[in-house]
């Protein structure tokens, strides 16, 4: 069963320790103001824009993500895994909102490499409802992939890989919720995975 686990991630000054949680700078959360189906959808937000990391100070707090973990599907190919999508409230970018693929090449469960599909390459053709798009995208064919190593930078994945580990994350500036994530021919929106 697939099963949605909103997280954040705040990079605060002065030691810009890795802290997991909402924070200042980020927010993942369940909502019941906005969905598309049920009474949730998961809001996505960032308070602080990209450029800032590196035209201001560190006290922006530019190091800040939000996303939600799509859990359930650890551990299987990336063939069992099939279509990947979901639905957005919000601005659909070639890189906020995007799935974020770990995956693993040698069968020890740790990720070899990272698969990136933008929501902006793969929008439906049709919205689901006013101020929403979808996007479905081919977990064999991600927009821009690397492996960790060697030869780094080269993709790896293939339709053995398996999943170490599926998100929808956001890492620009602005609000988006995120409603219907549909993996290894699943779908699901609400907190107790239905």
């Amino acid at each position: 069963m697939l099963k949605l686990i909103p997280t954040a991630g705040n990079f605060a000054p002065p030691d810009f320790a890795k802290e997991t949680g909402n924070g200042l700078y980020s927010q993942a959360r369940w909502t019941n103001k906005v969905a598309l189906d049920g009474k949730f959808s998961v809001l996505l937000q960032k308070s602080v824009d990209y450029a800032s990391c590196y035209t201001s100070t560190p006290e922006n707090g530019c190091a800040a993500f939000a996303a939600v973990i799509v859990s359930g599907v650890e551990g299987i190919t990336i063939a069992d895994l099939s279509t990947i999508g979901f639905s957005v409230n919000g601005t659909c970018g070639a890189g906020s909102p995007r799935f974020n693929l770990y995956y693993d090449t040698n069968g020890d469960g740790q990720a070899d490499g990272v698969a990136f599909y933008g929501c902006a390459a793969h929008v439906s053709a049709l919205p689901p409802a006013p101020d929403w798009t979808s996007m479905s995208a081919s977990s064999d064919a991600p927009d821009f992939c690397y492996s960790f190593g060697p030869p780094i930078g080269t993709c790896t994945l293939d339709a053995n890989s398996t999943v170490v580990q599926l998100s929808v994350i956001v890492d620009e500036k602005g609000t988006w919720y995120i409603d219907r994530v549909q993996a290894a021919g699943t779908t699901t929106g609400e907190p107790n995975g239905t």
